[in-house]
């Protein structure tokens, strides 16, 4: 590594994961430990090196290291406008408050995307078309380039580029706003003039009746009713002047007038007259208002087509600016932090580890550059790096969240076990190429993280295809290919002219669905396990999670024995019957497996309770047995509701299957006439069987295999220059 310019007394403490397997640092000092423990950590440090390949095997994470640079203050922007280059760069998330420099063109910032966000929520501008949109309308996106030398020349230019938009903008929403309050007005004006050319009411006449006291108003609609209880010796006439409002004409006696005005003062409401910038006469008056009505619905329409205009001509640039503006506001946000020196800047952060020369190279020569090579840190960012097939399969993964970077991403087993769940579930080659073809459309038509939807839907198709083949139906439909198959499974059987399922060959389904869902649970069990020695929980690793696998195990084998028995348990070390699939001799297999459990039991049970108790004394050895036991307990009620739930696979299956010999008994009955039933019905089979059968899988990836080894409460690598969708920034060099 290049030497760095002294700029004070900076301490680079290096720290190897090979090292610290061994020993523990405490107070400055080496602490030496038992020679019992110290066995016991070298051996889990051999079983940890055979499951990691050498200590070197990322399992679908990429290994990252600590990451410092220190940089004179005058060329932060400079050393910001390379590492957005770079990109792969996370930089470490900091407590302290902005940069002086930064805070005024942070909130300007702000202030901006507060206005672009206004703008687009009043424009109803689609941020992002929904997958509806994309799949069947017109949706392309093209990204708009914005190049720029810094970041200030950044900032000026989103600064100058939004300015005249969102005037322009304004503008029109103003001329909008204000002519629709007029109209709001005017209208209410025009329907009360109208109201009273009807019933030929002069307000000026009316008022000059001697004995009578004659009152038009306009009240709400609601207050109608208790009006007219409030003057029960009146004569209220009402008609409807708008939707929420009414005209009405109260005449009463005119000794009666000091009452009828309290009862309207009471209700806010006052005796209409023509407004005085409007002739009294009412014709003339009610003309005036028709003219200025249709003129300013006129310039409202006006006004609505120049934001049309704007949302279709500028829509997409608004949207662009206003992507470019939170990517500089987080880039200024993270990079932007004080660093407690006055004259230098300190960055912290996390490349990949494939990275460092590069980035040595490249930064090395004018900064300081550092690194930190300690390997397990739980507060460091995770990067995943599968490839391919099995990278569409994380968003299962997520679901749960994101592996911590010293965590295990099962994201490859998700990719195995989630198709062959899919594809027994949902065997059918037809509905499966139909579901992958789909797949494929949707591959093409969406953008951004729905692809890696659509390519998930592809290969759960294709996996259902391959299961139809086997099994050998299309649509429901016994298939027969010109080319000789092993039938696997024969499923239904057809007596004369009804069909059934050969339960035999149900049965043969269900012991292989248990066989998988074994499986799964000892690689689940084998994972939680790895966890354990990876975090240096060696007692818990052996005292614990080993024996909790030879249990399952050997409990299996035990189960083995006893259908092999015939379900005797006094015959189970005497029988000469086979073991199911093994073919050994009950009598010789049954001791192994009850061996082998009960050892495992006991493990359990005193395996804890004689290291922490008697020979660590960190806790009551009648205690640890207890909490051993209930563990041993809570392990066989696992074992069996966890294995039991892979049965589901197939009676989802079997569902399926019912399912389309029931719509298939239309074509039998009614032959080509049948077509638009069988079709419909089809579509509808695997809109409902495909969500539950995705549900299902999901379900027994969530609750029977994550549970046993993933938290999934790691951080998610950001790299500094982020995907977008609608922009890029370009720094000219």
């Amino acid at each position: 590594m290049n030497e760095a310019p002294e700029w004070g007394k900076l301490i680079i403490v290096s720290r190897s994961i090979n090292s610290t397997i061994f020993t523990d640092m405490s107070n400055g000092g080496i602490i030496e430990d038992s020679y019992f423990h110290y066995k016991m950590r070298l051996y889990c440090a051999i079983i940890l090196t055979i499951l990691e390949g050498q200590g070197r095997s990322s399992l679908g994470l990429t290994e990252l290291v600590k990451t410092i640079v220190i940089v004179p203050e005058y060329k932060i922007t400079e050393v910001i406008r390379e590492l957005y280059d770079f990109e792969w760069f996370h930089v470490e998330e900091k407590e302290t408050g902005l940069d002086e420099k930064i805070v005024k063109v942070h909130d300007d910032l702000r202030k901006l995307g507060l206005e672009l966000d206004t703008l687009i929520s009043s424009l109803n501008i689609s941020v992002e078309a929904g997958i509806l949109v994309q799949l069947v309308g017109k949706y392309r996106v093209q990204k708009e380039k914005i190049e720029v030398e810094d970041v200030e020349d950044l900032v000026g230019k989103l600064e100058n580029d939004a300015e005249p938009l969102i005037r322009q903008a304004k503008d029109s929403m103003e001329i909008q706003r204000r002519n629709r309050e007029e109209l709001k007005q005017l209208e209410t004006l025009y329907s009360t003039l109208k109201t009273l050319l009807n019933f030929d009411i002069d307000p000026a006449r009316i008022q000059k009746l001697k004995r009578f006291y004659v009152v038009f108003t306009v009240a709400e609609a609601g207050a109608i009713n208790e009006i007219k209880r409030s003057l029960p010796a009146s004569y209220v006439i009402d008609a409807p002047v708008s939707k929420n409002l009414a005209g009405l004409l109260i005449v009463s006696m005119r000794e009666d007038e000091e009452k009828v005005d309290r009862v309207l003062r009471g209700f806010g409401i006052k005796p209409f007259t023509i407004p005085s910038d409007f002739p009294q006469d009412l014709n003339e008056a009610y003309n005036l208002v028709v003219e200025k009505k249709k003129r300013l619905e006129e310039e409202l329409k006006k006004a609505e087509e120049e934001l049309e205009k704007i949302k279709e001509e500028a829509g997409p640039r608004i949207v662009a600016l206003r992507e470019a503006v939170r990517v500089v506001e987080e880039l200024l946000d993270r990079l932007g932090r004080k660093s407690g020196l006055k004259r230098f800047r300190i960055i912290n952060g996390y490349i990949p580890r494939d990275m460092k020369k590069q980035f040595e190279s490249r930064f090395g020569e004018r900064y300081g550059v550092f690194f930190e090579e300690e390997k397990h840190e739980h507060h460091a960012p995770t990067l995943l790096n599968n490839k391919g097939v099995v990278k569409s399969f994380e968003n299962i993964t997520l679901i749960q969240g994101y592996p911590r970077n010293d965590e295990i991403d099962p994201t490859p087993f998700i990719a195995v076990f989630f198709s062959i769940f899919y594809g027994i579930m949902f065997a059918d080659l037809g509905q499966g190429l139909v579901l992958a073809l789909f797949g494929l459309y949707m591959y093409r038509r969406v953008k951004g993280s729905l692809r890696e939807w659509a390519k998930l839907l592809t290969i759960l198709g294709l996996s259902a295809a391959i299961a139809g083949f086997i099994i050998g139906e299309a649509f429901g439909f016994k298939i027969h290919f010109p080319f000789p198959k092993p039938e696997v499974l024969h499923l239904v059987e057809e007596h004369a002219e009804t069909t059934q399922f050969n339960m035999s060959e149900v049965l043969k389904l269900i012991q292989f669905t248990l066989f998988l869902g074994a499986t799964h649970l000892t690689i689940g069990y084998t994972l939680s396990f790895r966890k354990a020695l990876r975090h240096r929980e060696y007692v818990e690793a052996l005292t614990g999670k080993l024996p909790t696998i030879t249990m399952y195990l050997f409990g299996i084998l035990f189960a083995l024995c006893f259908f092999g028995a015939g379900g005797d348990m006094a015959t189970l070390t005497s029988s000469e019957n086979p073991v199911p699939y093994l073919g050994i001799p009950t009598k010789t297999l049954a001791p192994i497996a009850i061996g082998g459990a009960v050892s495992s039991m006991f493990i359990i049970i005193l395996g804890r309770a004689i290291i922490e108790g008697i020979i660590q004394k960190k806790g009551g050895i009648v205690g640890l047995m207890g909490g051993g036991l209930l563990e041993v307990l809570e392990n066989i009620i696992h074992f069996m509701s966890n294995s039991l739930s892979y049965v589901r696979i197939t009676v989802l299956f079997l569902v399926h299957t019912a399912l389309l010999m029931l719509l298939n008994a239309s074509w039998h009955a009614l032959g080509l006439t049948s077509l638009p039933i069988l079709i419909i019905g089809n579509l509808g089979i695997m809109a409902l069987e495909g969500l539950m059968v995705f549900i299902q899988s999901l379900r027994l990836h969530l609750y029977e295999f994550f549970t046993k080894f993933y938290e999934g409460v790691g951080t998610p690598f950001k790299k500094i220059k982020p995907d977008t969708s609608y922009v890029e920034i370009v720094f000219r060099k």
